[in-house]
């Protein structure tokens, strides 16, 4: 299908817009009302429950735990001073246990050990089960990080840190919620500003600004309606991706509303004629960036489907706010008002520097294509070195205050954050009244105490005979670990379960808790990310192919997108960053949003190829039309990201980094290797 035939379906658009604008803004106040009003009802979800699908391994063992011992989940708290024993100390101590049994939840019993140099005390508070597990956890922790701030606990004399999975959750969302609502605020300042700068109107600033507050209103009330709840620590995503693009689409439509405004000096004409031009690749960049962000669909973890259909969501709710508020609205004025200055088209020192990079790429195809290939293999070995670990300590970073003190507890010498437990069941009442088994239990934590992460303290292994059920049919062994690795963890464990399963052969052995958990996530993670770039990758070959209506066309398209990713997978590998639940996003959501550039530049390359028959004339001009629009939505994509860089948390800062280097280099790439591949394959047919 030619572009040109494509485009009389939006000219038409454009005109029935600024026709019924009047009926079509009721129509879309009415609705944003209504959806909007869904907000009272939005929450987020705060604990690890939503990782895992109903008969995850993970899941149905840590419910199997709670059902015969009531809850693998804890308090602890360490008491730290150059005598542990010393009288105020001790008084402290009897106050502060006193107060966990009767003002934390669901509190069962505590147990206290101390060091032989008494300068640690550690208290372990168990839990009773859980009745609704989010919200039960959130009171709990939520009861912890208020007993730390009680004034009869701070003193001199002593120094306390908590731990445990509810406290370890809460804490981290009181740190990382002000960074989140920060990174979101300054996004704010970032988008008005660029509009600002890029528009240089005020109505190019508060158009797309309300069409953000309408999206976002909807989007996350229709949420509140159905009762999705999003995890907090990922919920920054859908927000900043959608004030980035809403300024994107915004500048490509104003851009081209102005250059015809200055041509045609005639308000509506040039409105109808930025809707024929800029429709197609606006609306085909909205349906690669959708299909990028469902492909999390694909990845078995709940969560990373609920924000990936929210990502989606939110891509497609804007460009319906654009396409629908920005033409409308600038509608309104004077026919002939020529307050507007534009760029005058070819005129522009932008349009002519740009124009000169493309005669240089044209000029210098060669080394372009060598300089690829060079970038492509350097990346490739970055790549062998990419890891996938879901340890709390660097996904956070110690700039932030709990995470210094959970560093704290994990160094002491009885403490951990994680740990997890290995069940014996024979499914038979007595078992373990037999000698033979209570002799094997001993034996095999003996074993366990020699596996490389289990913690040591004073020359004895952290591991014990956790409990037995009521009928002696089942019991656990209670394993803790010295520190995290997402490598030697799954080794530990996997040998854990081979050797307690040697010991008892007749019986049905089991593993959970909360490294369990995050090992399980990191596994998944693995999956989930080739899954992802994996559909991402093939949906958008497929709709290039479909959109250029040439398999040849379509996959040139995507050859400049391949650079992106593997830059931020070199990247990564190189630098040590590891994969975790927020950098696994960064991949297919820079490829869904680096193809719109490729788009836009294959798309009015062969929009100029039909009208002049020229290859080169007709990449030239693409540099020139198209060029500046590009590096504007590039340049205010990653200055949109840079918000997420000011931040102390490790995996936001990561985020933004990623995505401003995988973006640029998208860019760099449509500039250069797209180009040349059309030049040297010759895609939309013979010269004329």
């Amino acid at each position: 299908m030619r572009i040109l035939q494509i485009n009389k379906f939006f000219s038409r658009l454009g005109k029935f817009q600024t026709t019924h604008r009047g009926g079509i803004l009721l129509a879309v106040v009415l609705f944003t009302l209504l959806a909007g009003a869904g907000i009272l009802r939005f929450e987020f979800t705060f604990t690890n429950d939503g990782w895992f699908l109903e008969g995850d391994p993970a899941k149905v063992n840590a419910e199997k735990f709670r059902e015969n011992f009531g809850n693998d989940a804890s308090v602890v708290i360490l008491v730290t001073a150059e005598n542990v024993q010393d009288s105020s100390v001790l008084a402290m101590r009897d106050t502060l246990s006193r107060y966990m049994l009767s003002n934390i939840p669901l509190a069962k019993e505590i147990h206290v050990i101390e060091n032989s140099s008494k300068t640690e005390a550690l208290l372990h508070l168990s839990l009773e089960r859980y009745r609704d597990p989010g919200e039960d956890a959130t009171k709990v922790g939520r009861a912890v990080a208020d007993l730390l701030e009680r004034p009869e606990f701070k003193s001199d004399l002593w120094d306390l840190n908590a731990g445990g999975e509810p406290y370890v959750d809460v804490a981290n969302n009181d740190s990382t919620m002000p960074q989140a609502v920060r990174s979101v605020v300054i996004g704010v300042f970032i988008m008005i500003f660029c509009l600002a700068f890029f528009t240089r109107s005020a109505f190019g600033v508060l158009v797309p600004f309300m069409a953000t507050a309408f999206a976002m209103a909807s989007v996350f009330g229709i949420c509140g309606w159905l009762g999705v709840k999003p995890d907090f620590t990922l919920f920054t995503l859908p927000m900043m991706l959608g004030k980035a693009l809403i300024v994107c689409y915004s500048i490509h439509y104003i851009n081209s509303f102005k250059k015809a405004y200055g041509r045609l000096g005639n308000r509506e004409a040039a409105l109808v004629e930025a809707v024929t031009e800029t429709g197609w690749p606006i609306f085909f960049t909205v349906v690669t960036t959708v299909a990028s962000m469902l492909s999390f669909l694909f990845v078995e973890m709940p969560v990373l489907k609920i924000v990936g259909t929210i990502c989606a969501a939110m891509v497609f709710g804007v460009y319906l706010y654009v396409i629908i508020l920005v033409p409308i609205l600038f509608s309104y004025g004077a026919k002939n008002d020529c307050c507007d200055k534009p760029c005058k088209g070819e005129g522009g020192r932008i349009e002519k520097c740009l124009g000169t990079v493309g005669e240089r790429v044209l000029n210098l195809k060669l080394p372009v294509a060598l300089a690829t290939v060079a970038l492509a293999v350097a990346s490739a070995v970055g790549c062998l070195g990419l890891k996938v670990n879901m340890d709390y300590v660097e996904m956070f970073g110690t700039k932030l205050p709990s995470v210094e003190r959970l560093v704290k507890l994990m160094n002491s010498e009885l403490a951990n954050i994680y740990s997890y437990n290995v069940m014996v069941d024979f499914g038979e009442p007595d078992a373990f009244k037999n000698p033979g088994n209570m002799l094997a239990l001993d034996s095999a934590s003996s074993g366990l105490g020699k596996l490389p992460l289990t913690k040591i303290s004073e020359g004895k292994a952290r591991v014990m005979v956790g409990g037995m059920t009521e009928d002696f049919s089942m019991a656990y062994i209670h394993v803790e670990l010295k520190e995290w690795n997402s490598k030697q963890v799954d080794i530990d464990m996997d040998s854990a379960l081979a050797l307690v399963r040697r010991h008892f052969p007749k019986a049905d052995v089991g593993v959970e808790g909360y490294a369990v958990e995050q090992s399980s996530m990191n596994n998944k993670l693995v999956e989930g990310e080739i899954k992802s770039v994996g559909v991402s990758f093939v949906v958008i070959a497929i709709l290039l192919i479909i959109s250029f209506m040439s398999v040849k066309t379509g996959l040139i398209g995507m050859i400049p997108n391949i650079a992106p990713i593997m830059v931020i997978g070199g990247v990564m590998g190189i630098f040590g960053f590891s994969m975790d639940m927020m950098t696994m996003m960064v991949i297919p959501m820079a490829l869904g949003i680096a193809v719109d550039d490729t788009i836009h530049f294959v798309n009015h390359t062969k929009l100029c190829f039909e009208r002049c028959g020229d290859y080169r004339e007709s990449v030239l001009q693409t540099f020139r039309d198209v060029g500046k629009s590009m590096v504007s939505t590039t340049v205010i994509l990653c200055m949109m990201f840079l918000a997420y860089m000011v931040s102390p948390v490790t995996i936001f800062f990561r985020v933004g980094l990623l995505s401003i280097i995988g973006l640029s280099t998208a860019l760099v790439a449509d500039f250069t290797i797209t180009p040349v591949l059309i030049m040297l394959t010759k895609p939309f047919g013979k010269k004329a």
